[in-house]
């Protein structure tokens, strides 16, 4: 420890829980910059063809590290799948590769072009969980350009001393390496809960915290770090007393996690013998595992978008069938939830080509797109009723707002079953259709939707920003996105209520579903199941499992008199506090 360097403490987003406590190691992902410049015509082809090397050495260097991976670590196989298709897309070869032809220009300024150009398109994508994976494609683009400028990327699988990493962001293939490496956690300037980055560190059991903005300008070379993943605290030189503190916690926080794998594989009953469902949120077929192991009772919501973003072309049917079947055999018995495709036609990286909109939040997007683009979404239901053959799948349509819509949806089913039905194809007839409530307009009129469907999911997260008319990745805005506002929680027992009057059950698959905070609202609201990530599983299940349904129930009721966002939560911190206390809220 550096005694003259004075104690410094940050604050980030906490992505994996966790105490790390030892010597940092700066490690360079900062995007490197191209220069602008010219080459000679006859030097062009000669141009493109260092272009073309470089991406092979980064498909090389890729694949070395996927074929070093366990079974342990299939989550992560499929992530390092996606990095190397980014490196085979057509587009990005293409479009580089013309850009050096027809302007001369150096394959490092073309390829920092066609980046970007790309890159803004990830930032144009509404759902943040989905706008994160534009992290993918800079960090294979970080790995090019440094190929293109002849540097060897600094290896993880190379440092031996146990450190803590700080960087700018880390890749999949960096975190990958952390399985067999030294490393303790690490800190990043950018990410967020829902990046690659914090997910893999989650299911690693890496301390990590993430968003910090400066940690790579405001750290010294070789002075000692503390990182505290459930808090999103990151300490640079820290004091001694630091040290003797956080050693403690760091104690604290493994008993803690011994103690909640004890529940993984418990039901989820409250002690007045109320059943829920504790579901996980999953983008690849290879999460569940993890999933599993968390003791997911199944899938809660299965997002298909990703199977769409940058390509130039769509995906066949046999893609979307393939990838449900896969995941659909892996839960065996246990239900998977596959909500149909939620993006809008602007966000393709495909060869649709439809205008950009000044509001994609509102535009033609989810249902709406795929009402108009009923060839791309019978397509996908086709593969979804097919893979329905092989376990339990139900089906579900995002940001219905009203029956009309839903009608039109189902209308396109029912011509996908008849096709299905005249060709002799196998699938599940009786197999559960429901939709998102995520829209005001559908919350409102929940008890008419309830009659149509076999079940709901409230997607807290749009549901939310619609409802008190904020952009909730809009950093002026923000602070008032609040789960707890009275509206909030009204429309949710409106939702709860109106489903179980028509004797279907109740879902929810947003953020807010995943926090121990809001577990006992929810559980007090009536939700008949709760889906999330499968880190969060465990602690949820044992907050439930120490409740008693009536008392959340009534508690709820008192809540509900409150008018401010502010006075719930104080009351709802001080019951979790005399109920849990060794939860810490």
């Amino acid at each position: 420890m550096d005694g003259n360097c004075k104690m410094r403490i940050f604050k980030g987003v906490p992505a994996s829980g966790g105490i790390a406590i030892g010597k940092g190691y700066a490690l360079n992902r900062m995007l490197p910059r191209a220069v602008r410049s010219i080459v000679r015509r006859d030097k062009v082809e000669e141009e493109v063809a260092a272009f073309q090397r470089a991406l092979a050495r980064s498909k090389e260097q890729v694949q070395a590290i996927r074929d070093t991976m366990t079974d342990q670590s299939l989550e992560h196989y499929q992530i390092l799948s996606v990095h190397l298709a980014l490196l085979d897309d057509s587009m990005l070869l293409d479009q580089t590769s013309r850009m050096i032809r027809e302007s001369r220009y150096t394959a490092g300024w073309a390829f920092e072009n066609v980046l970007k150009g790309m890159l803004d398109t990830f930032k144009r994508i509404e759902d943040p969980y989905l706008r994160e994976r534009g992290h993918d494609l800079r960090q294979i683009g970080h790995r090019v350009l440094e190929n293109l400028a002849g540097r060897q990327p600094d290896a993880i699988s190379a440092i031996k001393d146990p450190v803590i990493i700080i960087a700018h962001d880390l890749s999949p293939a960096d975190t990958i390496q952390i399985l067999n490496s030294a490393i303790l956690g690490f800190a990043t300037d950018v990410g967020s809960r829902t990046s690659h980055t914090a997910i893999t560190a989650r299911s690693l059991g890496v301390p990590a915290v993430v968003g910090l903005e400066c940690i790579t300008k405001e750290y010294s070379a070789g002075g000692q770090v503390i990182i505290d993943g459930e808090s999103g605290t990151v300490i640079l030189n820290p004091t001694e007393e630091a040290v003797q503190e956080y050693t403690h916690k760091r104690k604290a926080f493994s008993q803690r996690t011994r103690d909640l794998a004890k529940f993984a594989r418990l039901p989820t009953v409250t002690r007045d013998g109320n059943t829920l469902s504790l579901m996980a949120n999953i983008e690849f077929p290879e999460e569940a595992n993890n999933a599993l192991r968390s003791g997911a009772d199944g899938v809660g919501l299965y997002r298909t978008e990703f199977l769409y973003l940058n390509r130039k072309d769509l995906p066949t049917e046999e893609e979307h069938f393939e990838r449900y079947r896969k995941i659909v055999e892996k839960f065996a018995r246990r239900t998977v939830t596959i909500r149909t495709l939620d993006l809008g036609g602007d966000k393709f990286a495909s060869q649709l080509d439809l205008a950009e909109e000044m509001n994609p939040a509102m535009g033609l997007r989810a249902i709406r797109f795929c009402l108009r683009e009923k060839d791309i979404f019978k397509k996908q239901i086709r593969a979804i009723l097919r893979a329905s053959h092989y376990g339990k799948i139900r089906m579900m349509f995002p940001m219905i707002s009203g029956i009309t819509e839903l009608r039109e949806a189902m209308g396109v089913l029912d011509e996908v079953r008849l096709d299905l039905r005249r060709k002799r194809v196998p699938f599940d007839k009786g197999m559960p259709i429901g939709i998102m409530i995520e829209i005001p307009s559908a919350a409102i009129m929940s008890d008419m939707l309830a009659k149509e469907v076999s079940f709901f999911s409230i997607g807290t997260n749009d549901l939310i920003q619609y409802a008190l008319a904020i952009d909730r990745v809009n950093e002026h805005v923000s602070y008032l996105y609040e789960p707890l506002h009275p509206s909030i929680l009204r429309l949710i027992r409106r939702i709860v209520e109106a489903g179980h009057n028509a004797g279907i059950p109740v879902s929810m698959c947003g953020e807010m579903a995943g926090e121990p905070l809001y577990s006992y609202v929810l559980l007090g609201m009536g939700l008949d199941e709760l889906s999330m990530s499968a880190a969060a599983i465990p602690r949820i299940k044992r907050i439930l499992r120490k409740s008693v349904a009536y008392e959340a129930k009534e508690f709820v009721g008192e809540l509900l008199l409150h008018p401010t966002a502010e006075e719930i939560g104080r009351l709802l911190r001080k019951k979790m506090e005399d109920l849990f206390p060794v939860e810490g809220f």
